[in-house]
């Protein structure tokens, strides 16, 4: 009798201990699916949109026109910056609507705000210079600054670094200039002759990490330009273009996966990555495709202030700049 009434216990224990577990356990799991409520904002150029998704309020999504071109910056008050083949455009953050542009700079290829305020435009053959040129100008288009680099006729993205030169991707190949034209590092991209890599950023650590375009992957390079690491896939995302890249707080990597040029990629890939510092896929976005076409460019917003102008720190991750 005794040993019956032990047994039942101990089953009658074991019952509610579950219980108990179960739930946690749910709570845990939603807690590791931190991405619900994210807020992102794209760049799509195959429908050349610029759109502003909240994952958690899907009814504050909004979706604009806009002119072609490359990359996207928090610029401050509650305003994004968007290349354009003339200059850039200002576009407010809540609704897409346009509130100031740059349009005398035709052959523009990029554009990035600086820290100083002002913003820096890049092109190939370009302001009567040969090879990549890079120029600075103020919000009235005034130029207060230009260098050029020679012996490369393909750009993309830009980024200056925290000690004010700046990474350039040409291409097959990534390099860092000074301000008198001179190139103090370089890495040449693997895959593809010419993978058309796409952006790039210094690590505390001093490596550099590389969207690698058509290669269809990220490749980190040490400082002695040697790679020391790839990453991509897996199969089911479809890689094909990896473009604009954004590096998050925890170190990990948020990519775009652009698909192809036109309106018909909707279906194409999942377009938006999040992969660790080890490379293994943590997050993905799989884009509706009634509402875009291919992805170009990812800011994931949560964490940073709209109100204030955003440049890489030298972690590569986003921060306000405060003067």
């Amino acid at each position: 009798m005794i040993q019956s009434f032990k047994k039942i216990f101990f089953i009658f224990t074991f019952i509610v201990s579950l219980s108990v577990l179960i739930p946690a356990c749910k709570v845990q799991q939603s807690k590791v699916n931190y991405a619900a409520g994210r807020k992102l904002l794209l760049r799509d150029e195959g429908l050349s949109q610029l759109c502003y998704i909240n994952l958690a309020k899907p009814d504050e999504n909004w979706y604009m026109p806009v002119p072609a071109g490359r990359d996207i910056q928090l610029v401050g008050a509650g305003r994004v910056l968007i290349g354009t083949a003339t200059g850039y455009e200002e576009r407010e953050i809540k609704n897409g609507k346009k509130v100031a542009e740059l349009t005398s700079f035709a052959g523009t290829q990029t554009a990035r705000r600086l820290r100083n305020g002002n913003t820096l435009l890049a092109g190939a053959n370009w302001q009567d210079k040969t090879g990549i040129v890079l120029t600075e100008v103020k919000a009235t288009g005034k130029v207060v600054g230009l260098v050029a680099f020679p012996g490369f006729s393909y750009v993309r993205c830009i980024r200056q670094t925290v000690s004010g030169n700046y990474l350039v991707t040409a291409d097959d190949i990534v390099f860092e200039g000074d301000a008198s034209g001179k190139i103090v590092w370089q890495a040449k991209a693997t895959g593809l002759a010419k993978p058309h890599i796409w952006q790039s950023l210094r690590l505390a650590n001093g490596q550099t990490v590389v969207s690698g375009g058509y290669a269809k992957n990220l490749q980190i390079f040490d400082a002695d330009g040697k790679q020391v690491k790839v990453i991509t896939g897996p199969a089911d995302v479809n890689p094909n273009f990896f473009a604009g890249f954004q590096i998050l707080k925890n170190g990990n990597y948020v990519v775009g996966n652009w698909q192809g040029h036109g309106p018909k990629f909707g279906a194409s890939g999942t377009q938006i990555l999040e992969y660790d510092v080890n490379g293994k896929l943590v997050w993905s976005w799989k884009q509706d495709p009634t509402k875009f076409s291919s992805l170009q460019g990812v800011i994931v917003l949560d964490g940073l202030d709209t109100d204030m102008l955003h440049v890489e720190d030298k972690r590569g991750v986003l921060m306000p700049v405060i003067k």
